[in-house]
């Protein structure tokens, strides 16, 4: 089971949008926003992330591995959504992407009434249908 803290770190990432606290550059592939700095310091020595630049308040970092993070992640996703168990994360690229997306889900899931217009990479729309991707 992944921390609270740490779900959400990553879960913020996977939320970014203009309109979200996190904000994400497509030029850069920065995340932007105030973030727990332990977590963060955390992450990046464990080489899961990268500071770009950082202040009292917000930051800038990179996500390292990205595309095998958000595929993984989507995953997880996809499959707590399908009922499968986590042993599926074992043939991910990133099995602790796949966690962090699996165990979102059923955060979500766990909500009575489902968050209108919700947008995270791996989730289904409510506007289009489809599965939203950074």
């Amino acid at each position: 089971m992944i921390s609270k803290k740490v779900r959400e770190l990553f879960v913020s990432l996977m939320e970014a949008t203009d309109d979200s606290p996190v904000a994400y550059d497509k030029e850069t592939e920065q995340y932007y926003g105030v973030f727990n700095n332990v977590v963060v310091d955390k992450y990046i020595a464990l080489g899961a992330i990268e500071l770009v630049e950082g202040t009292s308040g917000a930051s800038s970092i990179l996500l390292n591995n990205r595309d095998d993070f958000l595929s993984s992640f989507t995953a997880g996703a996809r499959e707590a959504k399908n009922g499968s168990d986590q042993s599926y994360a074992d043939y991910n690229a990133n099995p602790f992407a796949f966690s962090v997306g699996f165990e979102h889900f059923h955060q979500v899931a766990k909500k009575k009434r489902p968050p209108s217009g919700y947008i995270c990479h791996g989730f289904e729309r409510d506007d289009t249908g489809l599965v939203h991707l950074q």
